[in-house]
This record gives structure tokens, C-alpha cells and sequence, in this order.
């Protein structure tokens, strides 16, 4: 669960969280699953492979994938919540993956979708992380949707999942300072152990301002600013100039913070978090 929980912005952890000791139907009466009656697989997207998967991580594409088990249903309604997000969102793919098949075995223990309720739906990023997962109820086209991250957001993602400190260099054109900042930057990420990487952002990116919202940044005046997220997943520093090497690297080490509060991407509408 250790890096799951590190993924900015990764929902399915939450899913899992307050579904976690969740059985089916079958396994709250004490049955085994496997015995009960299969899914009518010709109401779902093609099942899934490893292979497949590396396949659309190469392609850049989003997965929308209906988890199932043994014994299902309700997959119709799984299965048009993925098709109708697909319909708006080009860039992805449909599959459907059988928790119980003995062959689905690594990739089941992979997204630690073990005690989900099924049929469960799996957003996986264009970078092969899964972001957000939900019942057919929770996860409507909509939110399918809004639950894939930017690109840079991604790389982020893909950071905190190999417990790496990051560097958000966020600039515009015409800023001066943007080298200089890149440059101390690098040399900080070098005197790290866990080698933080850098995130380059163009601040009038329209695919980005959501993202820089969740990060803080709202607005750019003159100079480049660097966010600093810790190997914990948190914020640990904003620099509104030119940060030091020294400054950088203090907020790269800093350690967890001990507060109720979320890491990017974690905190919902209201003000608890998830």
C-alpha cells in the first residue's frame, strides 16, 4: 500500500480505504464465489492483459477498466460508464479485467483491487498508474473523465510512486529567470540521494491550470516559482524567486509533516480530506 499512498491525486487508495474489509454478496453468506454463476462476459470490454496495458501505456492512453468477479452484476451499467467516458476522451481504451481468473493474478495484486466491490471501475493514467477508482454509481462518465490527469501532473504522479522528491518549475515566456532557476535546480537534484526530478511547466498551459491550482499557484508576477514536494508526497516549500541550492535542497529532505492535512491532489470539495 506504501507507494499507492504516495501517487498525488491517486483516488483508488481512498476507494480502497473505506471498501477495503468489503466482501461480495456470495463471500458475506459464507459462499465460494467461484461457484456461484459467471458473468455474461458478452456485456463487457475485452479482458485485459499485461500486455495490453504496456500497450497503451506506449501509446499514451488512458484504460477504463471494469473490474468483475466470478460471480457479478450489474456490469451493463460498469460498462456504459467506461464506453461513454471513451465516447468524450479519444485518447483511451475499454477493457475489462476478472479479479478470480487465476491468469489476472499479478495485475490484481499489481492495483490492489484484492477486496474491492465488484464490478468496481479502474482509471489508469496515460503513464499506467491507476488515479481513480469507484463503484458504477460513484464513477459516472464525468468523473472518469475529470479523473485523468494532465501531463505534467502525471509526471508528478510517476514521481511519488517511485518515492522521489520533485522540483515544479512553474514559468512563461518572456521570464529571464527561468535558467538560472532549472540550472540551481539541477544541482540541487544532484547533491540528493533520492535525486529529485524537475517538472517544467508552462504557466499558460490551458491542460495545466488545474493542476497549478492544486499546487497553489494561481497566478505568476515577474518571476518563475518552484513548488517542492517532499518524497512524502507533500508540499514542502514555495519559492516566488530564485530559490538557493541550499533552500532547494531543505525542502526536498524535509520530513513528513505530522498535520491532518492532505497531500496535492488528495483533498476533495469539502474541507476533510478524501
Amino acid at each position: 500500500m506504501k507507494k499507492m499512498r504516495q501517487i498525488l491525486g491517486l483516488f483508488l487508495v481512498l476507494a480502497m480505504v473505506s471498501c477495503g474489509n468489503s466482501k461480495s454478496d456470495g463471500d458475506k453468506n459464507g459462499k465460494d464465489s467461484t461457484q456461484s454463476a459467471t458473468v455474461d462476459n458478452a456485456k463487457l470490454p475485452d479482458a485485459v492483459t499485461a500486455e495490453l496495458l504496456e500497450k497503451a501505456k506506449k501509446e499514451g492512453k488512458s484504460v477504463f477498466l471494469v473490474i468483475t468477479g466470478s460471480s457479478v452484476t450489474g456490469v451493463e451499467k460498469a460498462t456504459a460508464n467506461v464506453n461513454g467516458a471513451k465516447a468524450k476522451e479519444k485518447n483511451s481504451v475499454v477493457y475489462s479485467l476478472n479479479r478470480d481468473a487465476a491468469e489476472n493474478k499479478e495485475l490484481v495484486a499489481k492495483f490492489e483491487i484484492e477486496t474491492v466491490p465488484v464490478p468496481f471501475i479502474l482509471v489508469i493514467s496515460p503513464k499506467g498508474l491507476p488515479v481513480n477508482g469507484g463503484e458504477p454509481a460513484q464513477l459516472t462518465p464525468e468523473m472518469i473523465l475529470s479523473s485523468i490527469p494532465s501531463p505534467k501532473q502525471d509526471e508528478v504522479n510517476v514521481a511519488m510512486y517511485d518515492e522521489q522528491p520533485v522540483f515544479i518549475v512553474v514559468s512563461q515566456k518572456g521570464l529571464t529567470d527561468k535558467e538560472s532557476v532549472l540550472t540551481n535546480c539541477k544541482k540541487a537534484s544532484a547533491k540528493i540521494e533520492s535525486k529529485p526530478i524537475i517538472v517544467d511547466v508552462d504557466f499558460d498551459d490551458a491542460a495545466e491550470k488545474g493542476f497549478l491550482k492544486q499546487m497553489g499557484v494561481s497566478k505568476i508576477d515577474k518571476s518563475t516559482i518552484v513548488v517542492v514536494i517532499n518524497a512524502s508526497g507533500q508540499i514542502a516549500d514555495t519559492f516566488n524567486k530564485n530559490p538557493t541550492i541550499g533552500q532547494l535542497v531543505t525542502a526536498a529532505t524535509k520530513a513528513k509533516k505530522k498535520s491532518s492535512g492532505c497531500k496535492p491532489g488528495e483533498c476533495g470539495s469539502g474541507s476533510s480530506c478524501g
